[in-house]
């Protein structure tokens, strides 16, 4: 991976437009304020650099440049708004090629779902539950939007419960890709099946650890998929001990692209 070198060009009407060598160029002149400087710093003759910035200013949704003639400082050229936010997107884009390019070797990450692949390598979340769905049915209820999502590998759709407007802004339609998060302590567990609970699930205890004044418990319905619990440390719980979960529908928080 060291040794892997990832080159970004956009192109604006079939035309070059930004490409690493115009993007250094860029950011000496937000750096030094001259062109002519810029030039010498970006390795370029003065008439390369100017033809660089006539190419990317005539196909330029926004002018790049600003410049200032004479004054206390004496003349010279700045980045518009504009060039300035394209340099942040190049950066950004940079890092997000790189950790996509991370992510081709972690053959457990599949990649013909966006939603998955993207949060893998950019979001980051406290949750210690994160699954994937597509979700099946959307019904208004008492004022909320009531979203059934299905897991691989559950028997039956999570169902999470967000405001109409939150469904609306995410984009929610059957067969949106959906990545719910919940956090360890929403996660309810007990050894009686619950009653009229929603989404309750009959589990098996993989693995009990203390944290401090409470432990952790991984539970698994079938193979897959695996949630992590905490509850009291006055529990008794090992083991394989079946135990049924449950989740508030409204403890689920839920992402789209």
């Amino acid at each position: 991976m060291d040794n892997t070198e990832i080159l970004l060009t956009i192109k604006l009407h079939q035309r070059l437009f930004v490409d690493p060598k115009r993007i250094r160029l860029l950011k000496e002149i937000a750096r030094c304020g001259s062109i002519n400087q810029a030039a010498k710093n970006a390795k370029v003759s003065y008439k390369s650099a100017w033809d660089h910035l006539e190419a990317m200013n005539a196909i330029s949704p926004k002018p790049l440049l600003e410049r200032n003639i004479g004054g206390k400082n004496g003349g010279g050229t700045q980045l518009t708004n504009y060039a300035r936010r394209l340099l942040q997107l190049y950066d950004l884009l940079e890092k997000t090629q790189e950790k996509a390019f991370q992510i081709l070797q972690d053959e457990s990450i599949p990649l013909n779902n966006p939603l998955s692949a993207t949060a893998r390598f950019s979001l980051q979340s406290s949750a210690r539950n994160q699954f994937f769905g597509k979700v099946t049915k959307l019904e208004l209820k008492n004022g909320h939007c009531m979203v059934s999502i299905q897991i691989e590998g559950l028997n039956r759709p999570l169902v999470a419960s967000i405001t109409e407007k939150s469904a609306v802004r995410l984009g929610l339609v059957p067969g949106k890709e959906v990545m719910l998060m919940i956090k360890a302590p929403w996660i309810k567990t007990q050894l009686e099946e619950p009653v009229d609970k929603e989404n309750q699930f009959l589990a098996e205890v993989r693995s009990v650890s203390d944290k401090g004044g409470e432990k952790e418990i991984i539970l698994s319905i079938g193979e897959n998929p695996e949630f992590c619990a905490t509850i009291e440390k006055t529990v008794d719980v090992a083991v394989n001990q079946k135990r049924w979960l449950y989740i508030d529908p409204e403890q689920i928080v839920l992402a789209s692209l």
